[in-house]
C-alpha cells in the first residue's frame, strides 16, 4: 500500500480538496493490485461525489457516494492504515441528507456532515 499517497490523500480530502483527493486516489489506484483496487476505487468515489456536492451536483454526488459505500462496506473497521468506519459512516449520512433536501424537507444540504478521513493508529508490539 502507498502511505505517502494514501497521506495525502487524507489530507487534501480532509481540507475539501476534493478534486486533489481524487487525484491521489486514481494514483493509488494506478499502483495497486487485488483487493487494494477496490479500496482505492472506493475512495476514489468517496472523493469525487464529495467533489460533486459541493459542486451543487446532487444527483452525480448521490451515485457516487453510493458506489463508494458499496466499494468500502466489506474492508472491515480498518484497512492498510486507514479507518473506513467514520468514512461509510459519512458515506451514508451524507447520502441520506441529500435525500431529505431533494424531497424538499430541507432547503440546503449541511456541509458540517461532511467527513473527516482519519489513518489507524498503528499498534507497538511488545516482544
Amino acid at each position: 500500500m502507498q502511505e505517502r499517497i494514501l497521506a495525502e490523500l487524507v489530507a487534501a480530502f480532509n481540507r475539501r480538496d476534493f478534486r486533489r483527493a481524487a487525484g491521489h486516489a486514481a494514483e493509488g489506484l494506478l499502483r495497486a493490485e487485488g483487493r487494494d483496487e477496490v479500496f482505492w476505487m472506493g475512495l476514489g468515489e468517496a472523493c469525487e461525489g464529495f467533489g460533486c456536492l459541493l459542486d451543487d451536483r446532487a444527483d452525480a454526488a448521490e451515485q457516487h457516494l453510493m458506489v463508494a459505500m458499496h466499494n468500502l462496506r466489506n474492508f472491515g473497521f480498518s484497512y492498510q492504515g486507514f479507518q473506513i468506519t467514520p468514512l461509510l459512516a459519512g458515506l451514508r449520512r451524507s447520502a441520506e441528507e441529500i435525500r431529505v433536501v431533494r424531497s424538499r424537507h430541507k432547503r440546503v444540504f449541511d456541509i458540517t456532515l461532511l467527513p473527516q478521513l482519519r489513518l489507524a493508529v498503528k499498534e507497538q508490539q511488545n516482544v
